[in-house]
């Protein structure tokens, strides 16, 4: 990041504005891949019973977002889903989905 604001110095660039379009775009990006990883959560253990018990609640990466708050409660608060030992999520997981809401909520 010093090299990076040097640089920007030396060519006389504006180094706070250069270094926070860098990091912006290094943000959306891993909050891309954040939100992809979420999906891919939800995507095989909540779409897999939803599809059969209640298929106007199929996650998509076009619906997810609209559904964080609603997620967040009925995974972790209420505890209620995933419903089955089988399906049951990993740490890895919700931490994942964890994250992902946290992100959400700073949006």
């Amino acid at each position: 990041m010093i090299y990076l604001i040097l640089s920007l110095v030396l060519l006389g660039q504006q180094p706070a504005q250069q270094a926070h379009e860098v990091l912006q775009t290094d943000l959306d990006e891993v909050l891309t891949d954040l939100k992809q990883d979420a999906f891919q959560v939800l995507n095989t253990k909540c779409n897999v019973c939803h599809r059969k018990q209640n298929p106007f609640k199929i996650f998509s990466l076009k619906n997810m977002e609209k559904h964080a708050s609603k997620i967040n409660e009925q995974v972790f608060i209420k505890q209620r889903m995933p419903k089955g030992d089988r399906i049951k999520l990993t740490d890895e997981e919700a931490n994942i989905l964890k994250a992902w809401i946290s992100s959400q909520n700073k949006n």
